[in-house]
């Protein structure tokens, strides 16, 4: 949808005010804009304000660039895409790239639902609070994430929104790399699974501006991975290996999986590296929790392909025969009813066991929340990072090994993240 608020928060994706601090500021016109873009953005301020958009009958306007903007109600979106693509085009742009992907309408369950809850309870937006999903694909995790009262948005460079999500939630098609929002439009944004599809320049301009985009004392939260693992991510590796052979033998489709990887560029090598990204981008980590997926390995990546495999092979037996071969075995199953969901919602329980018990030892996947740099105040329900740094957080915590002692039943339940670990 396309709610007042939204059109008082968005702006020109790619045009500056001339107004800034005196690292910053620039003479007005849109050469300042084009020119020193990059540098006035990271400035230590955090960067001048974008130009804020114009309504004329259907369109916004930037009176900075000339530029007209869609706003596009019938298919619930605002068209905020740059004119000029700014770097590598994800095929998440591509329609039948989406539609091989086969995303349904149902809530997120296993472990998109670990992450969806992760963030909740890491970024914690409270009711009648604007939250931002950064990449946010059809919006399925922007409708959950507005369950509790939070005003959800969701902005995405492909604008293949679930029916759902274009009438309840804010969206926006619009490039990570240049948000199209104003300064602090957004206290609280989050970015699942999007940084690995970005090579190091992208995933510094996304930090960038996603720090603006929070403002001071907003909060952004990640999962994402860095190219190291874990020895308990020996046997996830067992696992795929004989997850790639079942899939040879027909009896597990691995394609979605394949897809949804296919042009991952994991440019964070090492969680320093990823320190050093955020700092350069006026950010810290204020927690990190990893992901070492054990029970997920079993039970979702094995169990229930297995599951899927042998449900769309008995739909395929009862409809009419397939126009291609290999087709019936690609072909999508049925939404799940309310028995089946049920029971993915309680394997989710499981799957949390995976962050419960192995969260705190050292891996690439982890989930993350980030604040600005020399910002104040902390996030919703954790005074205590309130004018607090991340080091003496830690040192006050156990030191670089993190939290001494076993968190308590209650803590480990509600997966309750832990303070940072480098």
């Amino acid at each position: 949808m396309i709610s007042p608020a939204l059109l008082e928060r968005v702006a020109c994706p790619v045009c500056l005010e001339s107004a800034g601090c005196a690292q910053c500021s620039a003479p007005a016109g849109h050469a300042a804009c084009v020119d020193g873009y990059a540098g006035r953005v990271r400035c230590a301020c955090g960067g001048p304000d974008k130009v804020r958009l114009q309504p004329r009958d259907e369109v916004l306007f930037c009176s900075c660039c000339g530029a007209s903007y869609a706003l596009r109600r019938a298919e619930g979106y605002a068209d905020l895409a740059p004119a000029r693509p700014v770097g590598e085009v994800t095929q998440y742009a591509d329609h039948e790239f989406q539609e091989r992907l086969g995303t349904t309408d149902a809530e997120p369950v296993l472990s998109a639902r670990v992450k969806a809850d992760m963030m909740r309870r890491m970024l914690a937006p409270g009711a009648g609070e604007a939250v931002l999903d950064l990449g946010c694909g059809a919006g399925k995790l922007a409708l959950y994430a507005g369950r509790d009262g939070a005003l959800a948005a969701g902005v995405d460079v492909a604008p293949f929104f679930l029916a759902r999500a274009a009438a309840a939630v804010d969206l926006v098609r619009g490039d990570l790399r240049r948000l199209p929002f104003r300064k602090g439009a957004f206290p609280h944004a989050y970015s699942l699974d999007v940084l690995e599809h970005l090579d190091e320049p992208g995933v510094l301009d996304v930090l960038v501006e996603a720090r603006r985009t929070v403002g001071p004392r907003g909060r952004l939260f990640v999962y994402t991975h860095a190219m190291e693992s874990s020895a308990l991510a020996r046997f996830q590796r067992a696992v795929n290996r004989l997850a790639r052979r079942l899939g040879r033998a027909g009896l597990i489709d691995h394609e979605r999986e394949a897809l949804r990887k296919s042009d991952h560029v994991n440019a964070i090598r090492s969680h320093e590296h990823f320190e050093a990204l955020c700092a350069e981008a006026g950010l810290e980590v204020a927690e990190r929790r990893f992901y070492n997926v054990v029970f997920k390995a079993v039970l979702e990546d094995l169990g229930l392909r297995l599951y899927e495999q042998a449900r769309r092979k008995r739909v395929a037996e009862k409809s009419a025969p397939p126009s291609e071969p290999g087709a019936a075995s690609r072909r999508l199953a049925p939404p799940p009813g309310r028995l089946a969901l049920a029971a993915a919602l309680a394997l989710t329980w499981l799957l949390k066991l995976d962050v419960v018990l192995f969260g705190g030892v050292r891996t690439g996947p982890f989930f993350g929340l980030l604040r600005p740099r020399g910002g104040s105040g902390g996030p919703a329900g954790d005074p205590r990072l309130d004018g607090a740094s991340a080091d003496s957080l830690r040192a006050s915590e156990g030191g670089p090994g993190g939290p001494q002692g076993t968190p308590g039943l209650m803590e480990r339940a509600g997966i309750h993240s832990a303070r940072a670990i480098r």
